[in-house]
Order: C-alpha cells, then sequence, then structure tokens
C-alpha cells in the first residue's frame, strides 16, 4: 500500500512551521521544568538569595538590638548622673561638706579654713566646683582622710595634693593642701558669689 504525499508536499508551508513551533515549545516546556535549569531552577536560586538575605537582616536585626541596650543602659546612667550625682549647687552643698568632714574627723584631723573656686567646663557643660582646705597629721591619718573621700558616695576628683609647710619637717607631722573639684549641672548665681566670689572662665577655675 503507497501514500500519496503529494499533498503534504503542497501543505509543507502551513504544517512544518506548525510541527516547528510544538516542537520548540515542548523543549522549552521541559527546559521550564527542569531541575537543572529553566524556571524551577531559576525560582529555587532566587529562594536561596532571599534566604540568605534574611539571615543577614536577621544578624543585623540581632546586632542592633544588642546596641539599642547598651545604648538605653548608657542614657539611663548618664540620666542618673545627671539626676542624682552631680544635680545642683544647692542640692549637694551640704552633702559635699559633711563628707568633707567626716573624712578628717573620722581621720582625727581638724581642716583649716576652706576656699571654694568654680569655673565652667566645656567638655561637660557643668559647672566644675573646687574646694581647697590644709590640714594637718600622721601620713597614716592623711591617708585615711583620702581613702574616705574617694569612697564617699559624693563625687569627688582629687586635684592635688602639696606640703603646705616644711619639705622636711623634724617630726612625723605632716600639713599639706588638699585640692578637691566635683562638679554640678546648676548652681544659683548669687551663692556661687558668697562662696567664690563669682565663677570663672570656661575650662579654669575663677
Amino acid at each position: 500500500m503507497t501514500f500519496d504525499l503529494r499533498p503534504w508536499r503542497r501543505l509543507l508551508a502551513v504544517w512544518l512551521p506548525a510541527i516547528a513551533l510544538c516542537v520548540v515549545a515542548a523543549a522549552l516546556f521541559l527546559w521550564q521544568s527542569s531541575e537543572s535549569g529553566g524556571r524551577r531552577a531559576q525560582v529555587r536560586s532566587r529562594i536561596e538569595e532571599l534566604e540568605r538575605e534574611i539571615a543577614r537582616l536577621e544578624g543585623l536585626r540581632t546586632a542592633t538590638s544588642g546596641d539599642r541596650a547598651r545604648i538605653e543602659e548608657l542614657d539611663r546612667q548618664f540620666a542618673i548622673l545627671h539626676g542624682e550625682v552631680f544635680q545642683s549647687l544647692e542640692e549637694r552643698l551640704t552633702d559635699i561638706l559633711r563628707a568633707v568632714g567626716s573624712a578628717t574627723r573620722d581621720a582625727g584631723l581638724l581642716p583649716g579654713n576652706f576656699a571654694y573656686t568654680a569655673a565652667e567646663d566645656r567638655g561637660t557643660g557643668f559647672i566644675r566646683f573646687g574646694i581647697q582646705f590644709s590640714v594637718e597629721g600622721q601620713y597614716r591619718q592623711i591617708r585615711q582622710m583620702l581613702a574616705a573621700l574617694q569612697e564617699s558616695p559624693e563625687f569627688f576628683l582629687v586635684e592635688g595634693i602639696s606640703l603646705a609647710g616644711e619639705e622636711a619637717p623634724v617630726s612625723q607631722q605632716l600639713r599639706i593642701s588638699v585640692r578637691l573639684a566635683t562638679f554640678f549641672v546648676d548652681a544659683d548665681p548669687e551663692q556661687l558669689r558668697r562662696l567664690t566670689g563669682g565663677i570663672g572662665g570656661a575650662g579654669g577655675e575663677g
């Protein structure tokens, strides 16, 4: 039995492109659905990329959460320093003088006259308040006094200690001048004038 292919040949321009299109479509479908290429592989690659980005963002979130907690703790500590430690001259002066008197008295020392200085501090914006006085006693007593001042709940800086008498005394008694400093967030100008004669320039003591 023979087939007449002449009609197919005459319609070759019609059915051949249709067959080619079907073949291309089938090949494209197989490529898109394959494991190693096509749309499925693109989707998988995109998912992996997004998962890596999510992991990176999670790491950043964890790091920033830790930074935020540290910043909040620093803010809390600064608020305590500002509101409870430094405060104002009016709120702290009595406690400061009481702390100095207690440190000297417990060490068996009698401080001489007090002198005060005040200056605006550029670095903090606070008022730097200086206290100077002299004491006379043995080395052990002076060391005890200084330790008590440093352990005081009042914020003190021991700025300097200098001999106020002979550099080579014949006895064990020492007479020294002590300079302390502290900071206030605020001070009444009239009270400062009564204590110091006024406030000095920024960064130094008046």
